[in-house]
């Protein structure tokens, strides 16, 4: 937000090279602030955005696997949705984008404490994403089950420690 003095000075009809060059300055500095907490704005929400679409892969993966005969092509399109958003977890939380930023994100300043932590358990889930995504199209319903147990704990592992709920 603009503050309401840059706006009335750029308004008026001074003419002074002062008091323009006052206003520029007040503009920048209103900008200055605004940019980078836009562009914290849009990391936040590309994550948060990001994990809606992996807990729907994740249901469609518990669903399929559900159905006495789950859809192949669904499991394999799931699997595969899982893995690449795992893979973009650790460009989700570039430092400045957690709740110190005073901007609403569930994510605990413990992520950017403990980041070597944090990047361990993102690893993880990326490597167990992958086996996931090779078993997808396999129609081995049990290694399915399997595996999606063990992406499970490693997603509760981490909203346990860095998630608020």
């Amino acid at each position: 937000m603009i503050h309401p003095k840059a706006v009335v000075l750029l308004s008026s009809k001074i003419r002074s090279p002062k008091v323009l060059l006052s206003a520029a300055c007040l503009v920048l500095g209103q900008l200055a602030w605004v940019a980078p907490v836009a562009a914290q704005q849009d990391i936040i929400d590309e994550r948060q955005d990001g994990f809606k679409e992996m807990g729907t892969a994740m249901k469609t993966l518990r669903d399929e696997l559900k159905r006495g005969k789950p859809d192949a092509a669904k499991l394999s399109a799931a699997a595969e949705q899982l893995s690449v958003l795992a893979e973009k977890i650790p460009a989700w939380f570039p430092e400045g984008s957690g709740p110190a930023a005073g901007l609403k994100t569930d994510a605990r300043d413990y992520i950017w404490e403990n980041r070597e932590k944090f990047d361990a358990i993102s690893q993880a889930l990326i490597a167990e994403s992958k086996k996931m995504s090779a078993l997808g199209s396999s129609g081995d319903a049990s290694a399915l089950q399997k595996q999606l147990i063990v992406i499970r704990d490693n997603c509760a592992s981490c909203h346990d420690s860095y998630r608020v709920d």
